[in-house]
């Protein structure tokens, strides 16, 4: 498991500014995102980032050779081992951020996971997303294809459900924008009390997400509600200790994405550098 603070993670950006002061209410967060509550489409993996996607084209060679295959039962639980979560089950506790702004409580200070993605465009078929090594150590896409790996810090989140009128649990996937809007955040004290600064369970915090835009133009907004808002501007519960109880039974502190071996990256690296795909094979 990884965990790491805001700063930990982000500690060579600095933080983006505070949402503006005194536009707490629903309707107000943003003059585009729809006003209705219902009717949500769920937006799919998009909504895991708030980087733009242009990433640069890799520099081709055809003296590389072409990587051979990953055989017996040992490559297949690596392959297979997925943080101890099937896709469905992790689809399932995917926040989805959507246009309608929604409500969200953080149920802990801290991102249970961080890590650098890649999404690799150049390689056609088969597995084309990848976790990255550790950030001390380098890195096959970064260093032989110049790739751009975008920053993620994973959170427990609840999120109010309106049409059940509960909190239920979510795992919200936060780029680096959203993460520096969370930093500024929890450093407010007029968001956070003045003895909750740096903290971003403070229990008169809420926060307020959605997105505007799409594909690369897709912007995500993040901004805090006070407690005393929730029920007035959000028809929402506070959420209470039972709330918490029963939600921290559901907690996620597994990596969020697996794992990958320096193995798999070169391998990922000779197949964009080869420019060969398995339809080219046949």
């Amino acid at each position: 498991m990884a965990r790491a603070n805001l700063d930990d993670i982000f500690e060579n950006d600095a933080p983006a500014a505070a949402p503006r002061a005194g536009r707490s209410r629903r309707d107000a967060l943003d003059d585009d995102a729809p006003k209705t509550r219902r009717g949500r489409n769920a937006q799919g993996r998009e909504a895991a980032f708030d980087e733009d996607d242009d990433t640069p084209k890799a520099r081709r060679t055809n003296t590389a050779r072409k990587q051979g295959a990953q055989g017996g039962w040992d490559a297949f639980d690596d392959v297979a081992g997925s943080g101890g979560q099937n896709f469905e089950a992790k689809n399932e506790m995917r926040l989805e951020i959507t246009k309608d702004p929604q409500l969200i409580r953080l149920l802990e200070p801290e991102p249970f996971d961080s890590y650098e993605f890649h999404y690799v465009r150049e390689i056609t078929s088969g597995k084309r997303s990848f976790r990255g090594l550790a950030p001390k150590d380098d890195c096959p896409l970064c260093d032989d294809l110049d790739h751009y790996g975008r920053k993620v810090a994973v959170f427990n989140v609840g999120l109010w459900d309106e049409d059940d009128e509960k909190w239920v649990h979510r795992v919200w996937e936060v780029g680096i924008r959203a993460a520096r809007a969370l930093q500024a955040i929890a450093k407010d004290p007029k968001k956070v009390g003045k003895d909750h600064v740096g903290d971003l369970t403070a229990p008169q915090l809420y926060i307020a997400v959605h997105k505007t835009g799409k594909g690369t133009k897709t912007e995500y907004h993040v901004e805090a509600v006070k407690a005393r808002d929730v029920e007035s501007d959000w028809d929402a519960n506070e959420l209470n200790d039972d709330d918490y109880e029963g939600l921290s039974k559901s907690l996620y502190s597994d990596a969020w994405e697996r794992h990958c071996t320096r193995a798999e990256l070169e391998a990922a690296v000779q197949t964009v550098l080869n420019g060969v795909d398995d339809d080219e094979d046949d």
